[in-house]
């Protein structure tokens, strides 16, 4: 991926989050209306997203997460959602984003047909399901948290997996941490690597494998700076002092496929899961995430 377009485009995302909060409420939407732009901190849950799994009626029992974001959808009116909104400011933005964005759908592309050929399928099989897909782009604003009292349970991102089919990520520090979804969760701290992409599979390949490939189980901790890591063995601890916390911010892509794509599982005489609709199955565990 290009590198000036990464540079534009993460340091143009840091000059919007660092606009005052009255500028950056002007791009907050009714996600049923539009299911993007500016969300406030505390504005999401992600676990519920996850717990909405169950049907259990209680998706909004933690706390919301410590983080505020802004995303985007796709510019293909093909894929039958609303036209992007970009802030007016910094300039630039929606030309830098929307760069990023194309980058990453290509770069997701790719990565669908090596999957493809693993799966043993036609190196093209998972075409004919992004041809106008529904792909967003969310970038995540961390901020310090000095002063700020946790409520029980409480982190940056609680423990969630991706909707749609893989996740491209990019961030500028540590905090990420990853688990198989069990029902009490082993977690490991994943190594931040600069100018590195982490890639994650989405519940929907999942469900395409037949729980060959799992979708990951992951959250975002309070992690210290490094300088302190190398004489703190607690270093993404939950309970660490937050007065040495630092921001901290990522971009990811989210490759989701057409809205009317259908997911069946693949090659299997006993499928775990029945046939669902891309579109339905991605809005359901979004609002399921997001507080009014």
């Amino acid at each position: 991926i290009n590198k000036e377009i990464i540079d534009n485009t993460w340091n143009i995302t840091k000059d919007f989050f660092d606009l005052s909060i009255d500028e950056k409420s002007k791009y907050i939407y009714p996600q049923t209306v539009y299911p993007y732009g500016y969300t406030k901190i505390f504005g999401e849950i992600l676990s519920s997203g996850k717990s909405s799994e169950s049907n259990d009626g209680n998706t909004l029992k933690n706390p919301p997460d410590l983080k505020e974001m802004f995303s985007i959808g796709p510019s293909d009116p093909l894929a039958g959602l609303p036209s992007r909104i970009f802030p007016d400011d910094p300039s630039n933005f929606g030309s830098y984003w929307t760069s990023y964005y194309d980058s990453m759908s290509g770069l997701a592309n790719k990565i669908l047909s090596a999957f493809a050929l693993e799966l043993n399928l036609p190196e093209n099989y998972f075409e004919s399901y992004v041809t106008h897909h529904a792909s967003a782009m969310r970038a995540l604003n961390y901020p310090s948290l000095e002063g700020y009292e946790l409520e029980q349970g409480q982190l940056r991102a609680s423990a969630h997996t991706d909707y749609g089919a893989i996740t491209i990520l990019r961030s500028d520090g540590p905090g990420l941490q990853v688990s198989k979804d069990l029902d009490t969760p082993i977690w490991h701290d994943v190594p931040y690597v600069e100018d590195g992409f982490i890639i994650n599979l989405g519940d929907l390949m999942k469900r395409w494998t037949n729980d060959k490939w799992l979708s990951t189980l992951h959250r975002v901790v309070f992690a210290l700076p490094e300088d302190v890591c190398l004489a703190d063995s607690t270093c993404n601890s939950t309970t660490i002092d937050l007065s040495l916390t630092r921001r901290r911010q990522s971009i990811a892509y989210f490759q989701n496929l057409n809205k009317d794509s259908i997911v069946t599982v693949l090659n299997s005489e006993s499928p775990k899961y029945p046939p669902i609709v891309a579109g339905d199955f991605l809005m359901q565990k979004h609002l399921a995430s997001i507080l009014n």
